[in-house]
């Protein structure tokens, strides 16, 4: 089972019984409040928690798995929690990374306000989940973009860079495939994400509380935190763009692409650059996905082994007719 399933049916739901949507050729006029929306508060508590978490949790690392009980409060990285509300700061490397949603707006043209939130909260909560599947923290929610911590003190830099890219390759996944091919069928067409990923070290790193009072998060202040949204900017449609530090963690640079121009300028004869990642090749190379005969990425993260049958390479054999008896 695709593991964003849940999330997708639901949003199916509130699109298929969305007033505006019927009867759109006589609601140019008309207030959300002329409908009966009351479904939609259903349709919100059908839309997964915890539990779908630890189920795909035991799926993926198997049984015994450590159930999650509760999620950090968002700004409050729990390695770093201790520095809230004080001036006290810290030095450690992080992870950072920025996803949104883009052209989501036109949503608004099609569906009702109760509906567009549903939406919303549904790629919300599929990207949080994909994120703590793997490892990282929400830092800030920002309408349906996030932004996302990876590493901490109990986990090596490489280890925190697999689980970035992988989290980052999954929420992709999710919008190019499952819900762009839902949301063109009813219209809606060009929705995609864009990602930056940047890693500072512990010298470019310092923690600290931000903010007045409550009022405030335990975050980041660095140039490599700043520079990962800048990275999404440069991302293509449903692309992820990632900094030089992240690409040095990996022993194998054939899933990335430098960018023809770098990302910053030290203004000492030194750039840093920052590179285009092929996130569908690396899942497919990586076990979490496998293409079909049409080159079609299907994601298998979370999915039971399946034993290779002969009969199952019948489509592919009989497009290379030399090998096909």
């Amino acid at each position: 089972m695709n593991i964003f399933n849940p999330y997708l049916d639901v949003i199916k739901k509130a699109v298929d019984k969305d007033p505006k949507r019927m009867n759109k050729l006589f609601s140019l006029h008309q207030e959300d409040s002329d409908y009966d929306l009351s479904y939609i508060k259903g349709l919100r508590a059908e839309l997964p928690g915890l539990e779908s978490l630890n189920e795909s949790k035991r799926l993926i690392k198997g049984l015994g798995t450590p159930a999650i009980n509760s999620l950090p409060s968002l700004g409050n990285h729990p390695d770093f929690s201790y520095l809230r509300g004080t001036t006290n700061t810290e030095k450690h490397w992080i992870i950072s990374g920025f996803v949104d949603v883009r052209k989501s707006t036109q949503l608004n043209n099609r569906f009702t306000l109760q509906t567009v939130a549903l939406i919303t909260e549904g790629i919300v909560k599929a990207s949080i989940f994909a994120v703590n599947l793997c490892g990282g923290y929400i830092h800030r929610i920002q309408g349906d973009g996030l932004m996302v911590y990876f590493g901490g003190k109990n986990i090596e830099k490489k280890q925190a860079t697999k689980d970035a890219l992988k989290a980052f390759a999954l929420i992709t996944y999710f919008v190019k495939n499952d819900l762009k091919e839902y949301f063109e069928a009813n219209g809606i067409k060009d929705i995609f994400t864009r990602a930056g990923l940047d890693l500072g070290h512990d010298n470019q790193v310092l923690w600290m509380y931000s903010g007045l009072g409550e009022a405030g998060e335990v975050t980041t202040s660095s140039l490599h935190t700043s520079l990962a949204p800048k990275m999404q900017a440069t991302a293509l449609s449903n692309g992820i763009v990632v900094g030089q530090h992240i690409l040095n963690q990996l022993s194998n640079d054939k899933y990335f692409k430098q960018k023809s121009e770098p990302i910053w300028d030290y203004e000492d004869g030194r750039f840093y650059n920052h590179y285009d990642f092929d996130w569908e090749k690396y899942i497919t190379e990586n076990d979490f996905a496998v293409q079909d005969q049409n080159g079609n990425v299907i994601l298998t993260i979370g999915s039971p082994k399946v034993k290779l049958d002969p009969i199952n390479l019948v489509p592919i054999a009989s497009i290379s007719k030399p090998y096909f008896n």
